[in-house]
């Protein structure tokens, strides 16, 4: 810097000394503004490492992460389905449960409440309509619906048994049996301990009998869950039988030969044997008003028949003279 000529000293002093300190205040700003300027452009390059700096002074802890909420599971893996059982059987229902905590399990039957615990299963009697729900205590899950169907228990009787029978060979026999039971009922016939092949109705026909099928029959009746076993009925079946008319007339005296008047007579009892002085055994027996009577299932050989005559005081005489009769 240059300076002119001044008119006074006085004057030169001011101005001089007002050039020396503004020079100083220029160099002092100038010096200030530098250093300013330089941090500022600093800060400009810098922004996100100068603002931590500034915020961690002063406090030296560290930040708080936040923890995420917790969470448990409740989840239903398997559900009960619909069962049937019989009258006097039970049936467990039960539902698998994956659970972090404590459950309770609630068991209702048509819309009320049978059970709750912490157990999963549930033993039921009685048919209805059937549903669960499961809690933790924060969530619950629903089952779906589910039903238990109970049916009649099955049973079968025997109400009318198969009879004996003697019949000749060569006609048709017939034997029943009557029953009673619920549900379907089948039929099973048996001869001599052996299924009869199609003999499954009620009614067993055999039709011109033979000899080899006389014996023991008897039946069994069964429906879905029960069988009842019928009686033994046996057959007699006689090869070459014929039959006699064997008559004879009133009597008119009693053995004291004392007269016997037609309505002193109840009746008569038939006698047969297979010899003349052999045992008689009794066949049959008809009324006072019967005259005759016709004897079946004869084999071949001679037959002797006796006949015994019974008062109203049931009095009865001695055998008659025995007649015979010859089967070729």
């Amino acid at each position: 810097m240059s300076v002119s000529i001044f008119p006074n000293g006085l004057v030169f002093n001011k101005v001089f000394a007002a050039l020396i300190m503004a020079f100083t205040l220029v160099l002092t700003g100038c010096g200030a503004g530098s250093e300013t300027s330089e941090s500022q452009a600093q800060t400009d390059v810098e922004p996100t490492t100068g603002g931590e700096e500034t915020g961690d002074a002063g406090n030296d802890e560290e930040p708080v992460e936040e923890e995420p909420a917790e969470t448990f599971v409740l989840n239903l893996l398997s559900q009960p389905t619909s069962a049937t059982i019989t009258e006097g059987e039970s049936h467990t229902f039960s539902v698998s449960v994956e659970h972090d905590h404590p459950i309770t399990v609630v068991w209702f039957r048509n819309g009320t409440v049978v059970q709750s615990s912490a157990s999963t299963a549930f033993t039921a009697t009685a048919a209805g309509t059937y549903d669960c729900s499961v809690t933790d205590g924060n969530s619950t899950l629903y089952c779906s619906d589910f039903s238990l169907t109970v049916e009649e228990a099955p049973y079968v009787t025997i109400t009318g048994q198969p009879a004996n029978q003697m019949v000749n060979e060569g006609v048709n026999v017939s034997l029943s049996v009557a029953a009673d039971g619920n549900g379907s009922l089948t039929y099973q016939w048996y001869f001599n301990g052996s299924p009869v092949s199609g003999a499954t109705g009620s009614t067993l026909s055999l039709n011109n009998i033979t000899v080899e099928q006389g014996g023991a029959y008897h039946v069994v009746v069964s429906n879905a869950g029960e069988t009842a076993t019928s009686r033994t009925a046996t057959v007699d079946v006689s090869a070459n039988l014929a039959s006699a008319l064997i008559s004879w007339s009133r009597p008119l005296k009693r053995a004291d030969d004392t007269d016997l008047a037609a309505s002193e007579i109840q009746g008569y009892e038939i006698y047969h044997g297979a010899s003349a002085g052999g045992e008689m055994t009794p066949v049959d027996s008809v009324s006072a008003d019967e005259l005759e009577y016709t004897v079946t299932g004869l084999e071949q050989g001679t037959h002797y028949f006796s006949l015994v005559t019974v008062d109203t005081s049931g009095m009865k005489s001695n055998l008659s003279a025995p007649v015979s009769v010859t089967i070729n």
